[in-house]
């Protein structure tokens, strides 16, 4: 049933929905990919919303902040919308870990915006507590999914204008200065049609989504559009997916007239990690859209892709390579439903993907990044685009804000400088290169600046602003490759343990950043290229590292190659902590081309070099390596190796007490 009044608003856009599709399903929640553990219709939604508002609203004002901390699932829908209803600006984010990196970036956002609330569930508000209380903040905290009484009654709707800012997108990676998009109603409104109109979402497809919801892509792609068009969307945890990508075909399997994508990695990661006798149980006819975009997307990957899954129904025209940014809520530039994706070439450098025919209501300039001059049809140059979708700006950054916001190009005012290059062929964009010097990782952003002043923290000898952190294009089967090139100070030359130097910057940013580096090159003292202003240039130094153009002191480079020639270590049926720990090392050494001895029994798992797609592939095949589950906990807080395989062993020996006492109870009983 279609809406009759066009709504200024997502409080009118979830209303008129809540009576258009009042039983309908609107949410699905599957913990393992099987059937829905949890689920909630149109109008069971805007009740707890509504309900959940009055309890906000006793805490803050409107127009103050809130904070959402919570795992992906249907309290994130219900507590964004609650946001929503008491006309309070969401701010999602994730639950804080028992990592660096996650307690010190949710402070920074959480004082960039001033958040006066925490939105968190039940099973994380110890965890949210202690993050609170040690990073010394003042947010009142509410669950929601704590029992307060149904007060939808009480609701009072209110006085939201079409521009006011709804919610704040930020990005996924500073630590240092995050930048928090501010959307409005009426961006989030326009982009959504946009969106909707370009894939086909409409009230009988049926969407599935493993992407977290406090991106971009999983939030407006996956929940707003939703909702927009009344379809339904079953949600999956994201580690399920990045542990055991078969999961998610799986469930796409279930369903008819599908849309569900993600960032090019999970394409390559699905080919990689089902084998052949998952895949021929899959069904994938039913899977007609499939968005790839928030990173660079490859040709190799999509014909890896279309030629492991043709077998088991995959259409070759499903799918459909997009462009976006959160400054304009999501979408800027995707194939249509009846486009197969395609390659094309530019005048002035190689093919690339395509990544989508251009939107009228989104018109897009191509110009030299210094004059701002729009460059010749096809040349490559820096893309710039404007429409009713992109933001006012970043929270509380007037001065930035200026630099890339509301520019003047050719006469015409509103452009939003990407810092990303691309050129437009046959009106089509084409992404092949960034100005800007941010890394993009399996979808997660990183800022240099932030991985430099973490690895310059760790020894005095690592000179301080002496380093350049930069990537290098990612490859068939591979994401970027993250390279760190440092200054040694005149006392570091004279140093005999540069390589245990070189193996502690691996650790720690792996521990911080959750990345794992390519390559580390130590270089000579003021070797590194600076402005004269004293200004960093990394791309340059990217430049000298590929003409092997540094003058390097020590290196070391990551096996190019992750297949492995070690002989399999078998798991016994009823493993010892010794036993696990040997699986572990293997595992390691096989995943990072090295020897068995080379992964310490007494080095957190977090510094050997593994990222944070690692830890979650480790943690599946451990689990099917023992054929039990395995809290994933005791993978961040154990210590070491050992420590980590004595937690396993012992959980495991409780659970066989456990279930002994229960059969020996029963006998008892039976006598």
């Amino acid at each position: 049933m279609k809406q009759t009044v066009e709504p200024k608003n997502w409080i009118g856009v979830l209303e008129q929905q809540a009576k258009d599709y009042s039983d309908k399903v609107a949410f699905g929640y599957s913990a393992k990919g099987a059937e829905l553990d949890h689920q909630i219709t149109f109008s069971e939604l805007a009740a707890r919303a509504k309900s959940l508002a009055v309890v906000l609203r006793q805490h803050v004002e409107q127009g103050e902040r809130a904070l959402l901390l919570m795992p992906n699932g249907i309290d994130y829908v219900v507590g964004f919308f609650a946001c929503v209803y008491a006309g309070v600006i969401a701010v999602p984010a994730y639950p804080p870990q028992h990592r660096r990196r996650d307690w010190g970036r949710l402070a920074s956002i959480t004082q960039d915006c001033q958040a006066s609330l925490v939105l968190c569930s039940s099973g994380h508000e110890e965890k949210v507590n202690q993050w609170r209380d040690a990073q010394a903040l003042t947010c009142a905290i509410v669950q929601v999914d704590s029992d307060k009484g149904d007060q939808a009654d009480a609701w009072q709707s209110p006085d939201v204008d079409s521009h006011d800012v709804m919610f704040l997108q930020y990005s996924s990676g500073s630590t240092g200065a995050p930048k928090g998009v501010m959307l409005s109603h009426r961006n989030l409104l326009e982009n959504t049609r946009l969106i909707s109109e370009r894939f086909d979402f409409n009230a009988d497809c049926q969407c599935v989504s493993w992407l977290p919801m406090y991106h971009d892509m999983g939030m407006v792609g996956y929940v707003l559009t939703p909702i927009l068009k009344g379809s339904f969307v079953c949600l999956l945890p994201p580690p399920l997916v990045i542990q055991s990508p078969f999961a998610w075909l799986q469930t796409i399997s279930r369903y008819q007239e599908v849309i569900s994508g993600g960032p090019n990695f999970i394409f390559d990661h699905c080919v990689d990690r089902i084998n052949d006798e998952q895949k021929q149980s899959l069904d994938l006819s039913g899977w007609r859209t499939i968005p790839n975009g928030a990173e660079p997307i490859l040709e190799q990957t999509l014909k890896r892709f279309d030629s492991a899954f043709a077998s088991v129904g995959l259409s070759a025209e499903a799918m459909k390579p997009s462009y976006g940014m959160a400054e304009a809520c999501l979408f800027v530039a995707a194939m249509t439903t009846e486009q197969s994706w395609k390659t094309l070439s530019s005048n002035t450098s190689g093919e690339c993907v395509c990544s989508g025919e251009l939107h009228p209501e989104m018109p897009i300039k191509i110009v030299d990044p210094a004059s701002l001059q729009e460059v010749e049809p096809g040349e490559q140059g820096e893309i710039l685009f404007k429409g009713n979708s992109v933001s006012a700006g970043y929270w509380g950054k007037p001065e930035l804000n200026r630099q890339v916001f509301n520019l003047t190009v050719a006469g015409e005012s509103g452009y939003f400088r990407s810092g990303d290059l691309g050129f437009v062929a046959d009106g089509h964009l084409c992404i092949n290169g960034r100005l800007k010097e941010m890394l993009i990782v399996n979808g997660v952003n990183h800022f240099p600046q932030d991985i430099e002043a973490t690895v310059q923290g760790i020894d005095e000898d690592l000179t301080a602003h002496g380093g350049a952190a930069f990537s290098l294009p990612a490859v068939a089967g591979q994401p970027e490759r993250v390279v760190l090139v440092q200054e040694l100070s005149r006392h570091g030359l004279r140093r005999a343990d540069l390589a245990e130097l070189t193996t502690a910057i691996r650790q720690v940013v792996a521990q911080v950043h959750e990345l794992s580096l390519s390559a580390v090159i130590l270089i000579s003292p003021a070797s590194l290229p600076k402005t004269t202003s004293g200004k960093i240039q990394r791309l340059k130094c990217r430049d000298l590292y590929q003409d092997s153009a540094l003058t390097i002191v020590h290196q070391w480079h990551k096996a190019v190659s992750q297949e492995s020639v070690l002989p399999e270590v078998d798991m016994p049926l009823e493993p010892s902590a010794e036993d696990v720990v040997l699986w572990l090392q293997w595992w390691v050494a096989q995943r990072l081309s090295t020897a068995i001895d080379q992964v310490p029994a007494d080095a957190e798992l977090a510094a050997l070099g593994l990222d944070s797609i690692d830890a979650m592939t480790l943690m599946h095949d451990l689990e099917q390596a023992m054929q039990t589950s395995i809290a994933q906990e005791l993978m961040w807080s154990s210590p070491s190796l050992e420590a980590f395989a004595q937690a396993i062993t012992a959980q495991q020996q409780t659970l066989m007490n456990s279930a002994k006492y229960e059969d020996e109870s029963m006998l008892e009983g039976e006598i």
